[in-house]
């Protein structure tokens, strides 16, 4: 039984949800608003209640340093933090749980922005996949779930506007989602505007602002699997498959993983949702873009030294809409010291340099990380096994050998494509 705001006595702290400002607050939260001695909350929350005689303290500086004064304070006065929306959604909840045992805290809900957006404009939001951009290093997973027809939601930041999310959506080859954009959601300047990634890529709103992405139409249908031709065009999205024709992908001089050794080399890899992949060598990117197609990874790393192999794999991420797909022009070796530590590593060509470059990737990939290097000769195959016994690793080995049946005459002929090791080592966990 929830307890009651008359009856409410120290240490007891109420964490209120004030929605998007006092006339979207519940009747609930303002009598514990009402009760409260000392007000916690950021200056525009407090704006909100010029004549509440209690005590009013502005969270500023580190967040620790605010947890230490409403302890303190909590001991003896009746202490209300407040929260825009719901705090345990995205919300100074999170940080009040981990300090404070569960009987020091009762929570008021207030409707989150989310919600006051969508509810402005007539949309359930069952579907909707929130992201909060809140002084955090952004992840690009969104693109995954824009990619299979979700909605998308963004809390963002000063340093992640709605022009950033455009921007990405833009430079990914989205262009028919509709990004609205909700602006100081519950004043009297609220403002919502609807615009398509290349408009609000220009555009600047509020600081106070939530985001929302509506899928195109186009995510919604299936990959068609008789495709066989590269076109410019941007790939139709929807439920991904392993092993996309090579065709599919712009590729020259053959440079390219082959469908049936992607398949392998990507169940060897192991990627799950929030990983950071790197591909050394990417070539045509089709690695890049498949792991990308199959899971949502924080970021991909495609790092290929050659300028017009470099071109091709941007084209194909933006065929694909795999905006996540950063694109490195450099030698493999020279690149990994700045990139991103990886869960993941994929090594498609080494430049002659695999025995350092396996040295630096080692030294790079997370514990429990796994690398899986493609080889083609019996020398790449014995580097690989001293690399290992030096690290005391297990190398898992596979050969690849695929014959693709050809049509002759009205009959079948194989035709042999060349065999393939792939090696997979995984770095041992503290």
């Amino acid at each position: 039984m929830s307890p009651d705001p008359e009856k409410w006595s120290p240490p007891l702290i109420a964490v209120v949800g004030i929605g998007t400002g006092v006339r979207t607050a519940s009747m609930e939260a303002l009598r514990w608003i009402q009760r409260a001695e000392v007000l916690v909350g950021g200056i525009r929350h407090l704006d909100f209640f010029p004549d509440h005689p209690g005590e009013k303290i502005p969270i500023r500086g580190p967040l620790e340093a605010v947890l230490d004064v409403v302890d303190a304070a909590s001991a003896q006065r009746r202490v209300a933090v407040l929260a825009s929306g719901d705090p345990l959604f995205f919300g100074i909840g999170r940080s009040l749980s981990a300090r404070f045992s569960r009987d020091r805290l009762h929570f008021i809900p207030g409707p989150t922005s989310v919600q006051t957006l969508c509810a402005a404009l007539g949309r359930s939001w069952d579907d909707v996949q929130v992201f909060s951009l809140h002084g955090r290093t952004p992840s690009l997973a969104w693109m995954w779930f824009l990619r299979r027809g979700h909605a998308l939601a963004f809390l963002t930041d000063k340093e992640h506007p709605p022009r950033w999310i455009a921007a990405r959506l833009h430079q990914a080859g989205f262009e028919d989602p509709s990004v609205y954009v909700g602006e100081d959601l519950g004043l009297p300047s609220e403002r919502i505007s609807v615009w398509t990634p290349e408009e609000a890529s220009g555009k600047d709103f509020s600081p106070l602002n939530v985001v929302l992405v509506t899928p195109p139409q186009s995510a919604l249908r299936e990959n068609p699997a008789d495709a066989k031709t590269f076109t410019p065009s941007a790939w139709p999205l929807g439920e991904a498959r392993p092993g996309v024709d090579d065709a599919a992908f712009l590729h020259r001089e053959g440079l390219i993983t082959k469908k049936e050794v992607r398949s392998v080399a990507l169940s060897l890899l192991r990627l799950a949702p929030g990983h950071v992949l790197w591909d050394l060598g990417a070539g045509s990117g089709a690695v890049s873009v498949e792991a990308a197609l199959l899971c949502p990874l924080r970021s991909v790393w495609a790092v290929e030294k050659v300028w017009e192999r470099a071109a091709d794999i941007r084209a194909n991420a933006r065929r694909f809409r795999c905006g996540e797909i950063q694109v490195v022009v450099d030698d493999a070796l020279q690149a990994v010291s700045s990139l991103p530590a990886p869960d993941r590593v994929f090594v498609g060509g080494s430049g002659g340099t695999l025995s350092p470059l396996l040295h630096a990737v080692w030294a790079r990939v997370a514990p429990s990380g796994r690398v899986v290097i493609s080889a083609v000769t019996v020398h790449t195959l014995a580097e690989l096994e001293a690399f290992a016994a030096l690290e005391k690793v297990r190398l898992e080995t596979v050969q690849v050998q695929v014959s693709r049946g050809v049509p002759i005459g009205s009959s079948l002929r194989f035709e042999a494509l060349n065999p393939v090791f792939l090696c997979a080592m995984e770095k041992a966990a503290p």
